[in-house]
């Protein structure tokens, strides 16, 4: 939690932080999960990524798939991989951690597309997006449960 929290500027005591692993446990158990760490020199956790198939009647697809148009759907949500999170602790930021994690959870996968949503805020991460060829499909994305985060949905063509 340590490493999601200072990634994004939450408190370590922020309901998103506190129910982290609960929400990875969950989304471990969906097609296609595939999960990579990054570890210091004390092996602590200090960057992770992971993602899955893409389904209907998820949440998060549910959510992104609203402001998409109907030709945007058809391509985009057809045969989806979704990277669910991927982040880097401020004090290992800097050594091409995130680069890494986001090609090792990408590399060789069945999908024909991905998507994501970054935060606005997060500028390092919309800029490893961007050079990875990323391209945003939604500018401002504002999700129920965080309505004050605004975010961008990408999306990738595999």
């Amino acid at each position: 939690m340590w490493t999601f929290a200072a990634a994004l500027g939450y408190k370590r005591s922020a309901g998103r932080v506190l129910s982290l692993a609960d929400t990875i446990h969950r989304h471990a158990s969906r097609g296609g999960f595939r999960a990579f760490g990054a570890f210091n020199a004390q092996a602590r956790l200090v960057g992770f990524s992971y993602g899955y198939t893409s389904e209907p009647g998820l949440w998060w697809r549910e959510q992104i798939a609203k402001p998409l148009t109907r030709d945007q759907r058809e391509y985009w949500l057809a045969d989806a991989f979704e990277l669910a999170e991927l982040h880097v602790h401020p004090s290992a930021q800097g050594h091409r951690l995130g680069s890494q994690l986001h090609d090792h959870v990408m590399a060789d996968l069945p999908q024909t597309t991905a998507l994501l949503s970054v935060m606005h805020r997060s500028e390092r991460a919309r800029q490893l997006y961007t050079r990875r060829g990323w391209q945003t499909l939604v500018q401002d994305m504002r999700f129920p449960t965080e309505p004050s985060n605004a975010f961008s949905v990408l999306g990738l063509t595999l």
